[in-house]
């Protein structure tokens, strides 16, 4: 016999005699059986042990089982209703499951009548709970990616503000430098033709230099800036160009030289600015992690003859992937940092924002010989 112990069952009918018979059917079978005499005390016991299928007469005096059903839902609508009805009243059992009523038992109640319909019940409450909790799964999953996301990134700020700081003293000491002298100048002679020219030559490479700051800190906000998928036009040149000038001076301290071809004249993609930042930041970080000893890392961009995608290419001459690992680099928390090379989290990231933009990411490598990804983006209307 079937274990049905979990499952309580309240019954309503007016005849104590059916009430009667049906407590034992259902116990005999080990269900949790609760019995009441009508509609109003039946919604009353329902309020205090939660039953998960009510098994109600349609017809009872005071309270209606149509009624009863109706309450039921509004109490909880996750409580499965099986109506008793008479033969001829199919109008009444017709209405009840337009109420969301699981199903009807005809009277007299048959044996297998009544366990058909409580097998159906059940089904449908459990189909209903699985489909529930499959939802809070997916609803939980999306929180997570989101917030792995954002971690992700946060982790390649860190990186990034590590190498910035250094790369804004640097102009930022000249500045205060030229600024000194000019001072000390303009307080020991008056200004003479030549050096009013001198003073020119240094107040355009403090704006210059200043300009430079000003252009690394403005990048490396809206890097950090924490905001909502936005999906809008993306310039392919213009996201390239600042991934690079955030890198730059990290790249320039692992000695590794940097190269690009970006073609001109890129229609835009449609796409997220910010998270396609972060997929090209991050190979790159994982093109500095596989040249520890230095090297050269070339980036280049195409727009194909075919119209419909553009292709970003990182490549580097680091220590490559070894064969066995390359069909489970994108796999979350797969990492290889160990044999040398940077990746783990970050590529499951840069596989899921790319996938979402509805392109395509691919990795040419071998041992020793370097590691190229490929990322192409669909040029559509939309994404």
């Amino acid at each position: 016999m079937s274990d049905h112990s979990d499952w309580h069952i309240l019954v309503i009918d007016d005849e104590k005699d059916i009430l009667d018979v049906m407590c034992l059917t259902l116990s005999d079978k080990g269900y949790q059986v609760t019995t009441a005499p009508d509609g109003t005390s039946g919604l009353d016991l329902c309020r205090k042990v939660s039953p998960r299928i009510v098994i109600t007469d349609i017809r009872m005096p005071g309270m209606s089982g149509l009624e009863v059903l109706e309450a039921v839902k509004v109490l909880d609508p996750d409580i499965e209703v099986i109506v008793c009805t008479a033969f001829a009243e199919m109008d009444l059992a017709i209405q009840a499951l337009q109420l969301d009523a699981s199903d009807f038992i005809t009277k007299p109640i048959s044996d297998h009548a009544l366990h058909l319909s409580l097998k159906r019940a059940k089904q449908r409450y459990t189909s209903r709970k699985k489909l529930q909790d499959y939802t809070k799964f997916l609803e939980k999953q999306a929180a997570d990616q989101a917030q792995i996301l954002h971690q992700d990134k946060m982790m390649s700020l860190g990186r990034l503000a590590a190498s910035v700081v250094h790369e804004i003293n640097n102009p930022l000491s000249g500045i205060l430098n030229y600024i000194r002298l000019m001072s000390k100048i303009i307080e020991k002679h008056p200004l003479k033709e030549v050096k009013i020219n001198k003073f020119k030559q240094y107040l355009e490479l403090v704006e210059s230099e200043t300009e430079r700051c000003s252009q690394i800190v403005s990048n490396l906000l809206a890097f950090s800036r924490k905001s909502p998928p936005a999906m809008g036009p993306v310039r392919i040149q213009e996201l390239l160009n600042k991934c690079t000038s955030l890198s730059q001076h990290k790249l320039a301290l692992q000695d590794i030289v940097l190269t690009t071809a970006f073609q001109p004249n890129f229609p835009d993609i449609q796409g997220d600015a910010n998270q396609l930042q972060q997929c090209i930041i991050n190979l790159i970080f994982n093109a500095i992690d596989a040249m520890p000893e230095g090297g050269a890392l070339h980036i280049d961009s195409q727009y194909h003859t075919d119209k419909t995608h553009v292709t970003i290419t990182i490549t580097d001459t680091g220590v490559g992937i070894p064969e066995d690992n390359l069909p489970h680099i994108f796999e979350p928390f797969f990492t290889t940092k160990q044999e040398g090379y940077g990746v783990g989290l970050g590529l499951s990231t840069v596989y899921g924002i790319i996938d979402h933009h509805n392109g395509r990411i691919e990795v040419k490598s071998r041992p020793g010989k370097g590691t190229t990804f490929i990322i192409r983006l669909p040029v559509t209307d939309s994404c």
